[in-house]
């Protein structure tokens, strides 16, 4: 299976205006533009006339346009040529849709099911964008294990002298991992305090689940007592795409939505009021993770040989994943046994 036979969210939508924009997915160049209705296409990074970058065209009508000889293409990837107006090429040409604030990109004629987004109570707050300066696996290694949290997250996350505190649950599947974690949450500024309805006693629950189909993880955040099994006001979830841009940088795309129990500021519960707020936040903490990465003194994504802690077993169960549902190393009529893990 081909890695682009996924969706990949490619570009956010406010990165395509009017001049076509570059983008790579796991080392294949590409090219998105739109047309005159603003619909956006996707092609090879490549003109079958002359190998010019397309990027570096412009729009014409409802067609690309290279800046080298003027040879022009839709968004089927049909070309044509003005000094020999018989002479016809075609460029490799991609599904595209735009949704959740991006767009995203596969092959044509592929069967791959787009990922499922979340509906009411949900509220899209906003789409993020980031690039860790690292593989995929070594990339997901970090967003899919909480031990961090206690020194290179700003806000939320787990005191790190508190870490052995943290709960945590490991399920999966063929196709997926799960991750759930709860426990005694870092201390939270007066601001988060008042917005997220955050009482004393309550836990942090960050649970999450990773798909391979493309390489993405919805996680659950959220606090709560666990006496009274009563919730904090506000909750959010965030939907994060890891797209290998390369061998050596991962495409991290999040999308951010949120529920809000505050009923009396309106359907939203206030969250579209101070939306800003809560993604700049997230955004930081991202900015943080991703800062991280690029310090790492090895960023092979190989686990032999290190010392791994109870917070890791993620680290196997999402490379045996990566390499047969994302990559399709599963060997024909052979797949692993369903595992269930405590």
């Amino acid at each position: 299976m081909s890695v682009l036979d996924h969706w990949h969210p490619a570009l956010l939508s406010s990165q395509l205006k009017k001049k076509p924009h570059a983008a790579k997915i796991c080392g294949k160049e590409l090219v998105l533009y739109r047309d005159s209705q603003g619909k956006a296409a996707c092609l090879d990074d490549q003109c079958a006339h002359r190998r010019m970058r397309l990027s570096y065209g412009r729009v014409v009508g409802d067609r690309l346009q290279c800046p080298y000889h003027g040879w022009t293409f839709d968004s089927c990837g049909n070309g044509e040529s003005p000094g020999t107006p018989k002479l016809h090429a075609c460029a490799p040409s991609y599904e595209v849709q735009e949704k959740e604030g991006a767009i995203w990109v596969r092959n044509q004629k592929s069967q791959s099911a787009f990922p499922a987004m979340p509906a009411e109570p949900w509220y899209h707050l906003g789409t993020l964008d980031h690039t860790a300066p690292a593989p995929l696996d070594t990339t997901m290694d970090n967003f899919c294990e909480i031990e961090h949290t206690g020194t290179t997250h700003a806000v939320f996350g787990y005191p790190l002298e508190r870490m052995n505190e943290v709960e945590v649950k490991f399920e999966w599947t063929d196709d997926s991992v799960t991750v759930r974690n709860h426990g005694p949450a870092k201390p939270l500024p007066l601001w988060a305090n008042i917005l997220l309805g955050v009482r004393k006693k309550m836990l942090f629950y960050d649970h999450w689940t990773t798909y391979f189909s493309p390489c993405y993880s919805i996680y659950d955040h959220w606090f709560m007592n666990p006496e009274t099994g009563k919730e904090a006001w506000v909750a959010w979830k965030i939907y994060i795409f890891f797209t290998p841009v390369d061998d050596d940088n991962t495409r991290v795309t999040s999308m951010i939505y949120g529920k809000s129990a505050w009923w009396f500021l309106g359907k939203d519960g206030g969250l579209l009021t101070f939306k800003s707020l809560l993604t700049s936040r997230i955004s930081h903490e991202i900015d943080l993770d991703v800062a991280i990465l690029g310090k790492l003194a090895d960023k092979n994504p190989g686990i032999e040989g290190m010392k791994l802690s109870r917070f890791d077993r993620v680290l196997g169960l999402n490379r045996d994943r990566v390499s047969s549902v994302y990559y399709g190393n599963r060997k024909q009529g052979v797949l692993p046994m369903p595992r269930r893990a405590a």
